[in-house]
């Protein structure tokens, strides 16, 4: 991962120099010797970024494949870290969000807007369709799996060998 954004990194450099260098006026001095040689450099970055490009989706592709292939238990579950990178960076809020639901907001409006009392006369109660331990359980279990995969995360990435796939 340190490697992907030492790759960006050195692209954005390399960019950078290219604006610098791709263009000048013609009363200007070059930055090179000749105007070929910053031809030539503009060139060269050029292949530099194409070269890192490819190495930076090679390594995604090997980071892609470990991902899939490693497996973790979590809570008696196996996950492959794929899924835990899923968990962590969008399901797990959506299913935290999910138990949040779990409320009776939405007949406390239309109780407002009834002003309490129904057209037969009778006060309007309040009916839950689900149970607010379940609704507590439901949140610890997912809260505690976010925090877990946090931890377990890092310490499976810094150990985990990187399965290689072939270049193109």
């Amino acid at each position: 991962m340190k490697k992907l954004r030492i790759i960006e990194k050195r692209m954005n450099e390399n960019t950078k120099s290219i604006t610098q260098y791709a263009s000048m006026l013609s009363n200007e001095k070059s930055y090179f010797v000749t105007d070929q040689d910053q031809k030539n450099k503009v060139k060269e970055l050029i292949q530099s970024n194409t070269d890192l490009m490819k190495e930076y989706l090679w390594l995604k592709r090997c980071i892609e494949k470990t991902n899939l292939e490693t497996e973790m238990e979590m809570d008696g579950i196996k996950y492959t870290l794929s899924e835990l990178l899923i968990i962590k960076r969008k399901m797990g809020a959506t299913m935290l969000h999910t138990f949040d639901s779990l409320n009776d907001q939405s007949a406390k409006e239309r109780m407002i807007q009834f002003r309490g009392v129904a057209s037969d006369g009778k006060t309007p109660t309040i009916v839950r369709y689900y149970l607010e331990n379940d609704k507590i359980e439901g949140k610890r279990v997912y809260q505690n799996l976010l925090d877990n995969i946090e931890s377990r995360l890092e310490v499976q990435n810094a150990t985990t060998e990187l399965i290689e796939v072939p270049k193109r």
